[in-house]
Formats: C-alpha cells, sequence, structure tokens
C-alpha cells in the first residue's frame, strides 16, 4: 500500500499550493495510502511551530485527516492523543501520541524521567 510523506500532508490541511492541493485531494479520493504516525506527528510539530496555529486548530485539522476514509491511520491512537494534546498544554504531541500507544496497545506503564508526562499521563510512569 502506497503512503504519503509529510508535505502531501500539509499541502493538503494549508491549502497554501492549489495545484498539490487538489492533487493531494485526488490522491485521497482514489487510492488507499498508509500515513505513518511520523507523518502526523511531524505535521503538528509544522502547524504548532511555524505556522503558529492554536492547539484546538491543529486537533481540528488532524481530526480531518482522521475522517478521511481512504487513509490508513491508527485513528483510535491519535484520537486519544489529540483528546489529550487539547486538554493538556504541557504535553507535547509526542507525548501524548507515546501515552495515548501505551495505554491502548496493552504496553503500559510507558516509562520516563519526564516528570511532567508522569505527572499528566495516566499510562507513564516515573522511572527513578
Amino acid at each position: 500500500m502506497p503512503a504519503i510523506d509529510t508535505n502531501v500532508m500539509l499541502r493538503w490541511l494549508l491549502d497554501d499550493v492549489p495545484a498539490h492541493t487538489a492533487a493531494a485531494q485526488k490522491l485521497f479520493d482514489s487510492t488507499t495510502c498508509v500515513v505513518p504516525d511520523v507523518v502526523l506527528i511531524e505535521t503538528v510539530y509544522v502547524l504548532e511551530r511555524v505556522m503558529r496555529l492554536s492547539r484546538g486548530t491543529i486537533s481540528d485539522s488532524i481530526e480531518a485527516v482522521l475522517a478521511i476514509a481512504n487513509l490508513d491511520i491508527n485513528r483510535e491512537i491519535w484520537q486519544d492523543a489529540l483528546n489529550d494534546y487539547r486538554t493538556r498544554p504541557k504535553l507535547s504531541i509526542a507525548d501524548t501520541y507515546l501515552a495515548s500507544l501505551a495505554s491502548l496497545s496493552g504496553n503500559a506503564p510507558l516509562y520516563t524521567f519526564d516528570r511532567k508526562l508522569a505527572n499528566q499521563a495516566e499510562s507513564a510512569e516515573l522511572l527513578s
């Protein structure tokens, strides 16, 4: 199954290069594609750090991606991670993703030296 990269995702979300947006939409409408988790993490990073969008706007954008039927995404993990990303502003998307992955895949606890993560994510445990 083909995969997409972060640039395809960003062009579709930002609609800043109309020809690229149209090409991405055509692909999404016609082909099932894998969206690697790292693509969504990098997408959130760019939207947050480069584009300076709010967490609410970013979460809404990623939820729009999750709604595309032809994209093969870890939807359950991402929905859980986005819920925490919206409500726990001290945690990065990488932190909320890892905590959700650990919790939902039965691989908890997620051991960490990050006190902030251990205090905010139920599936995380401080390694001391």
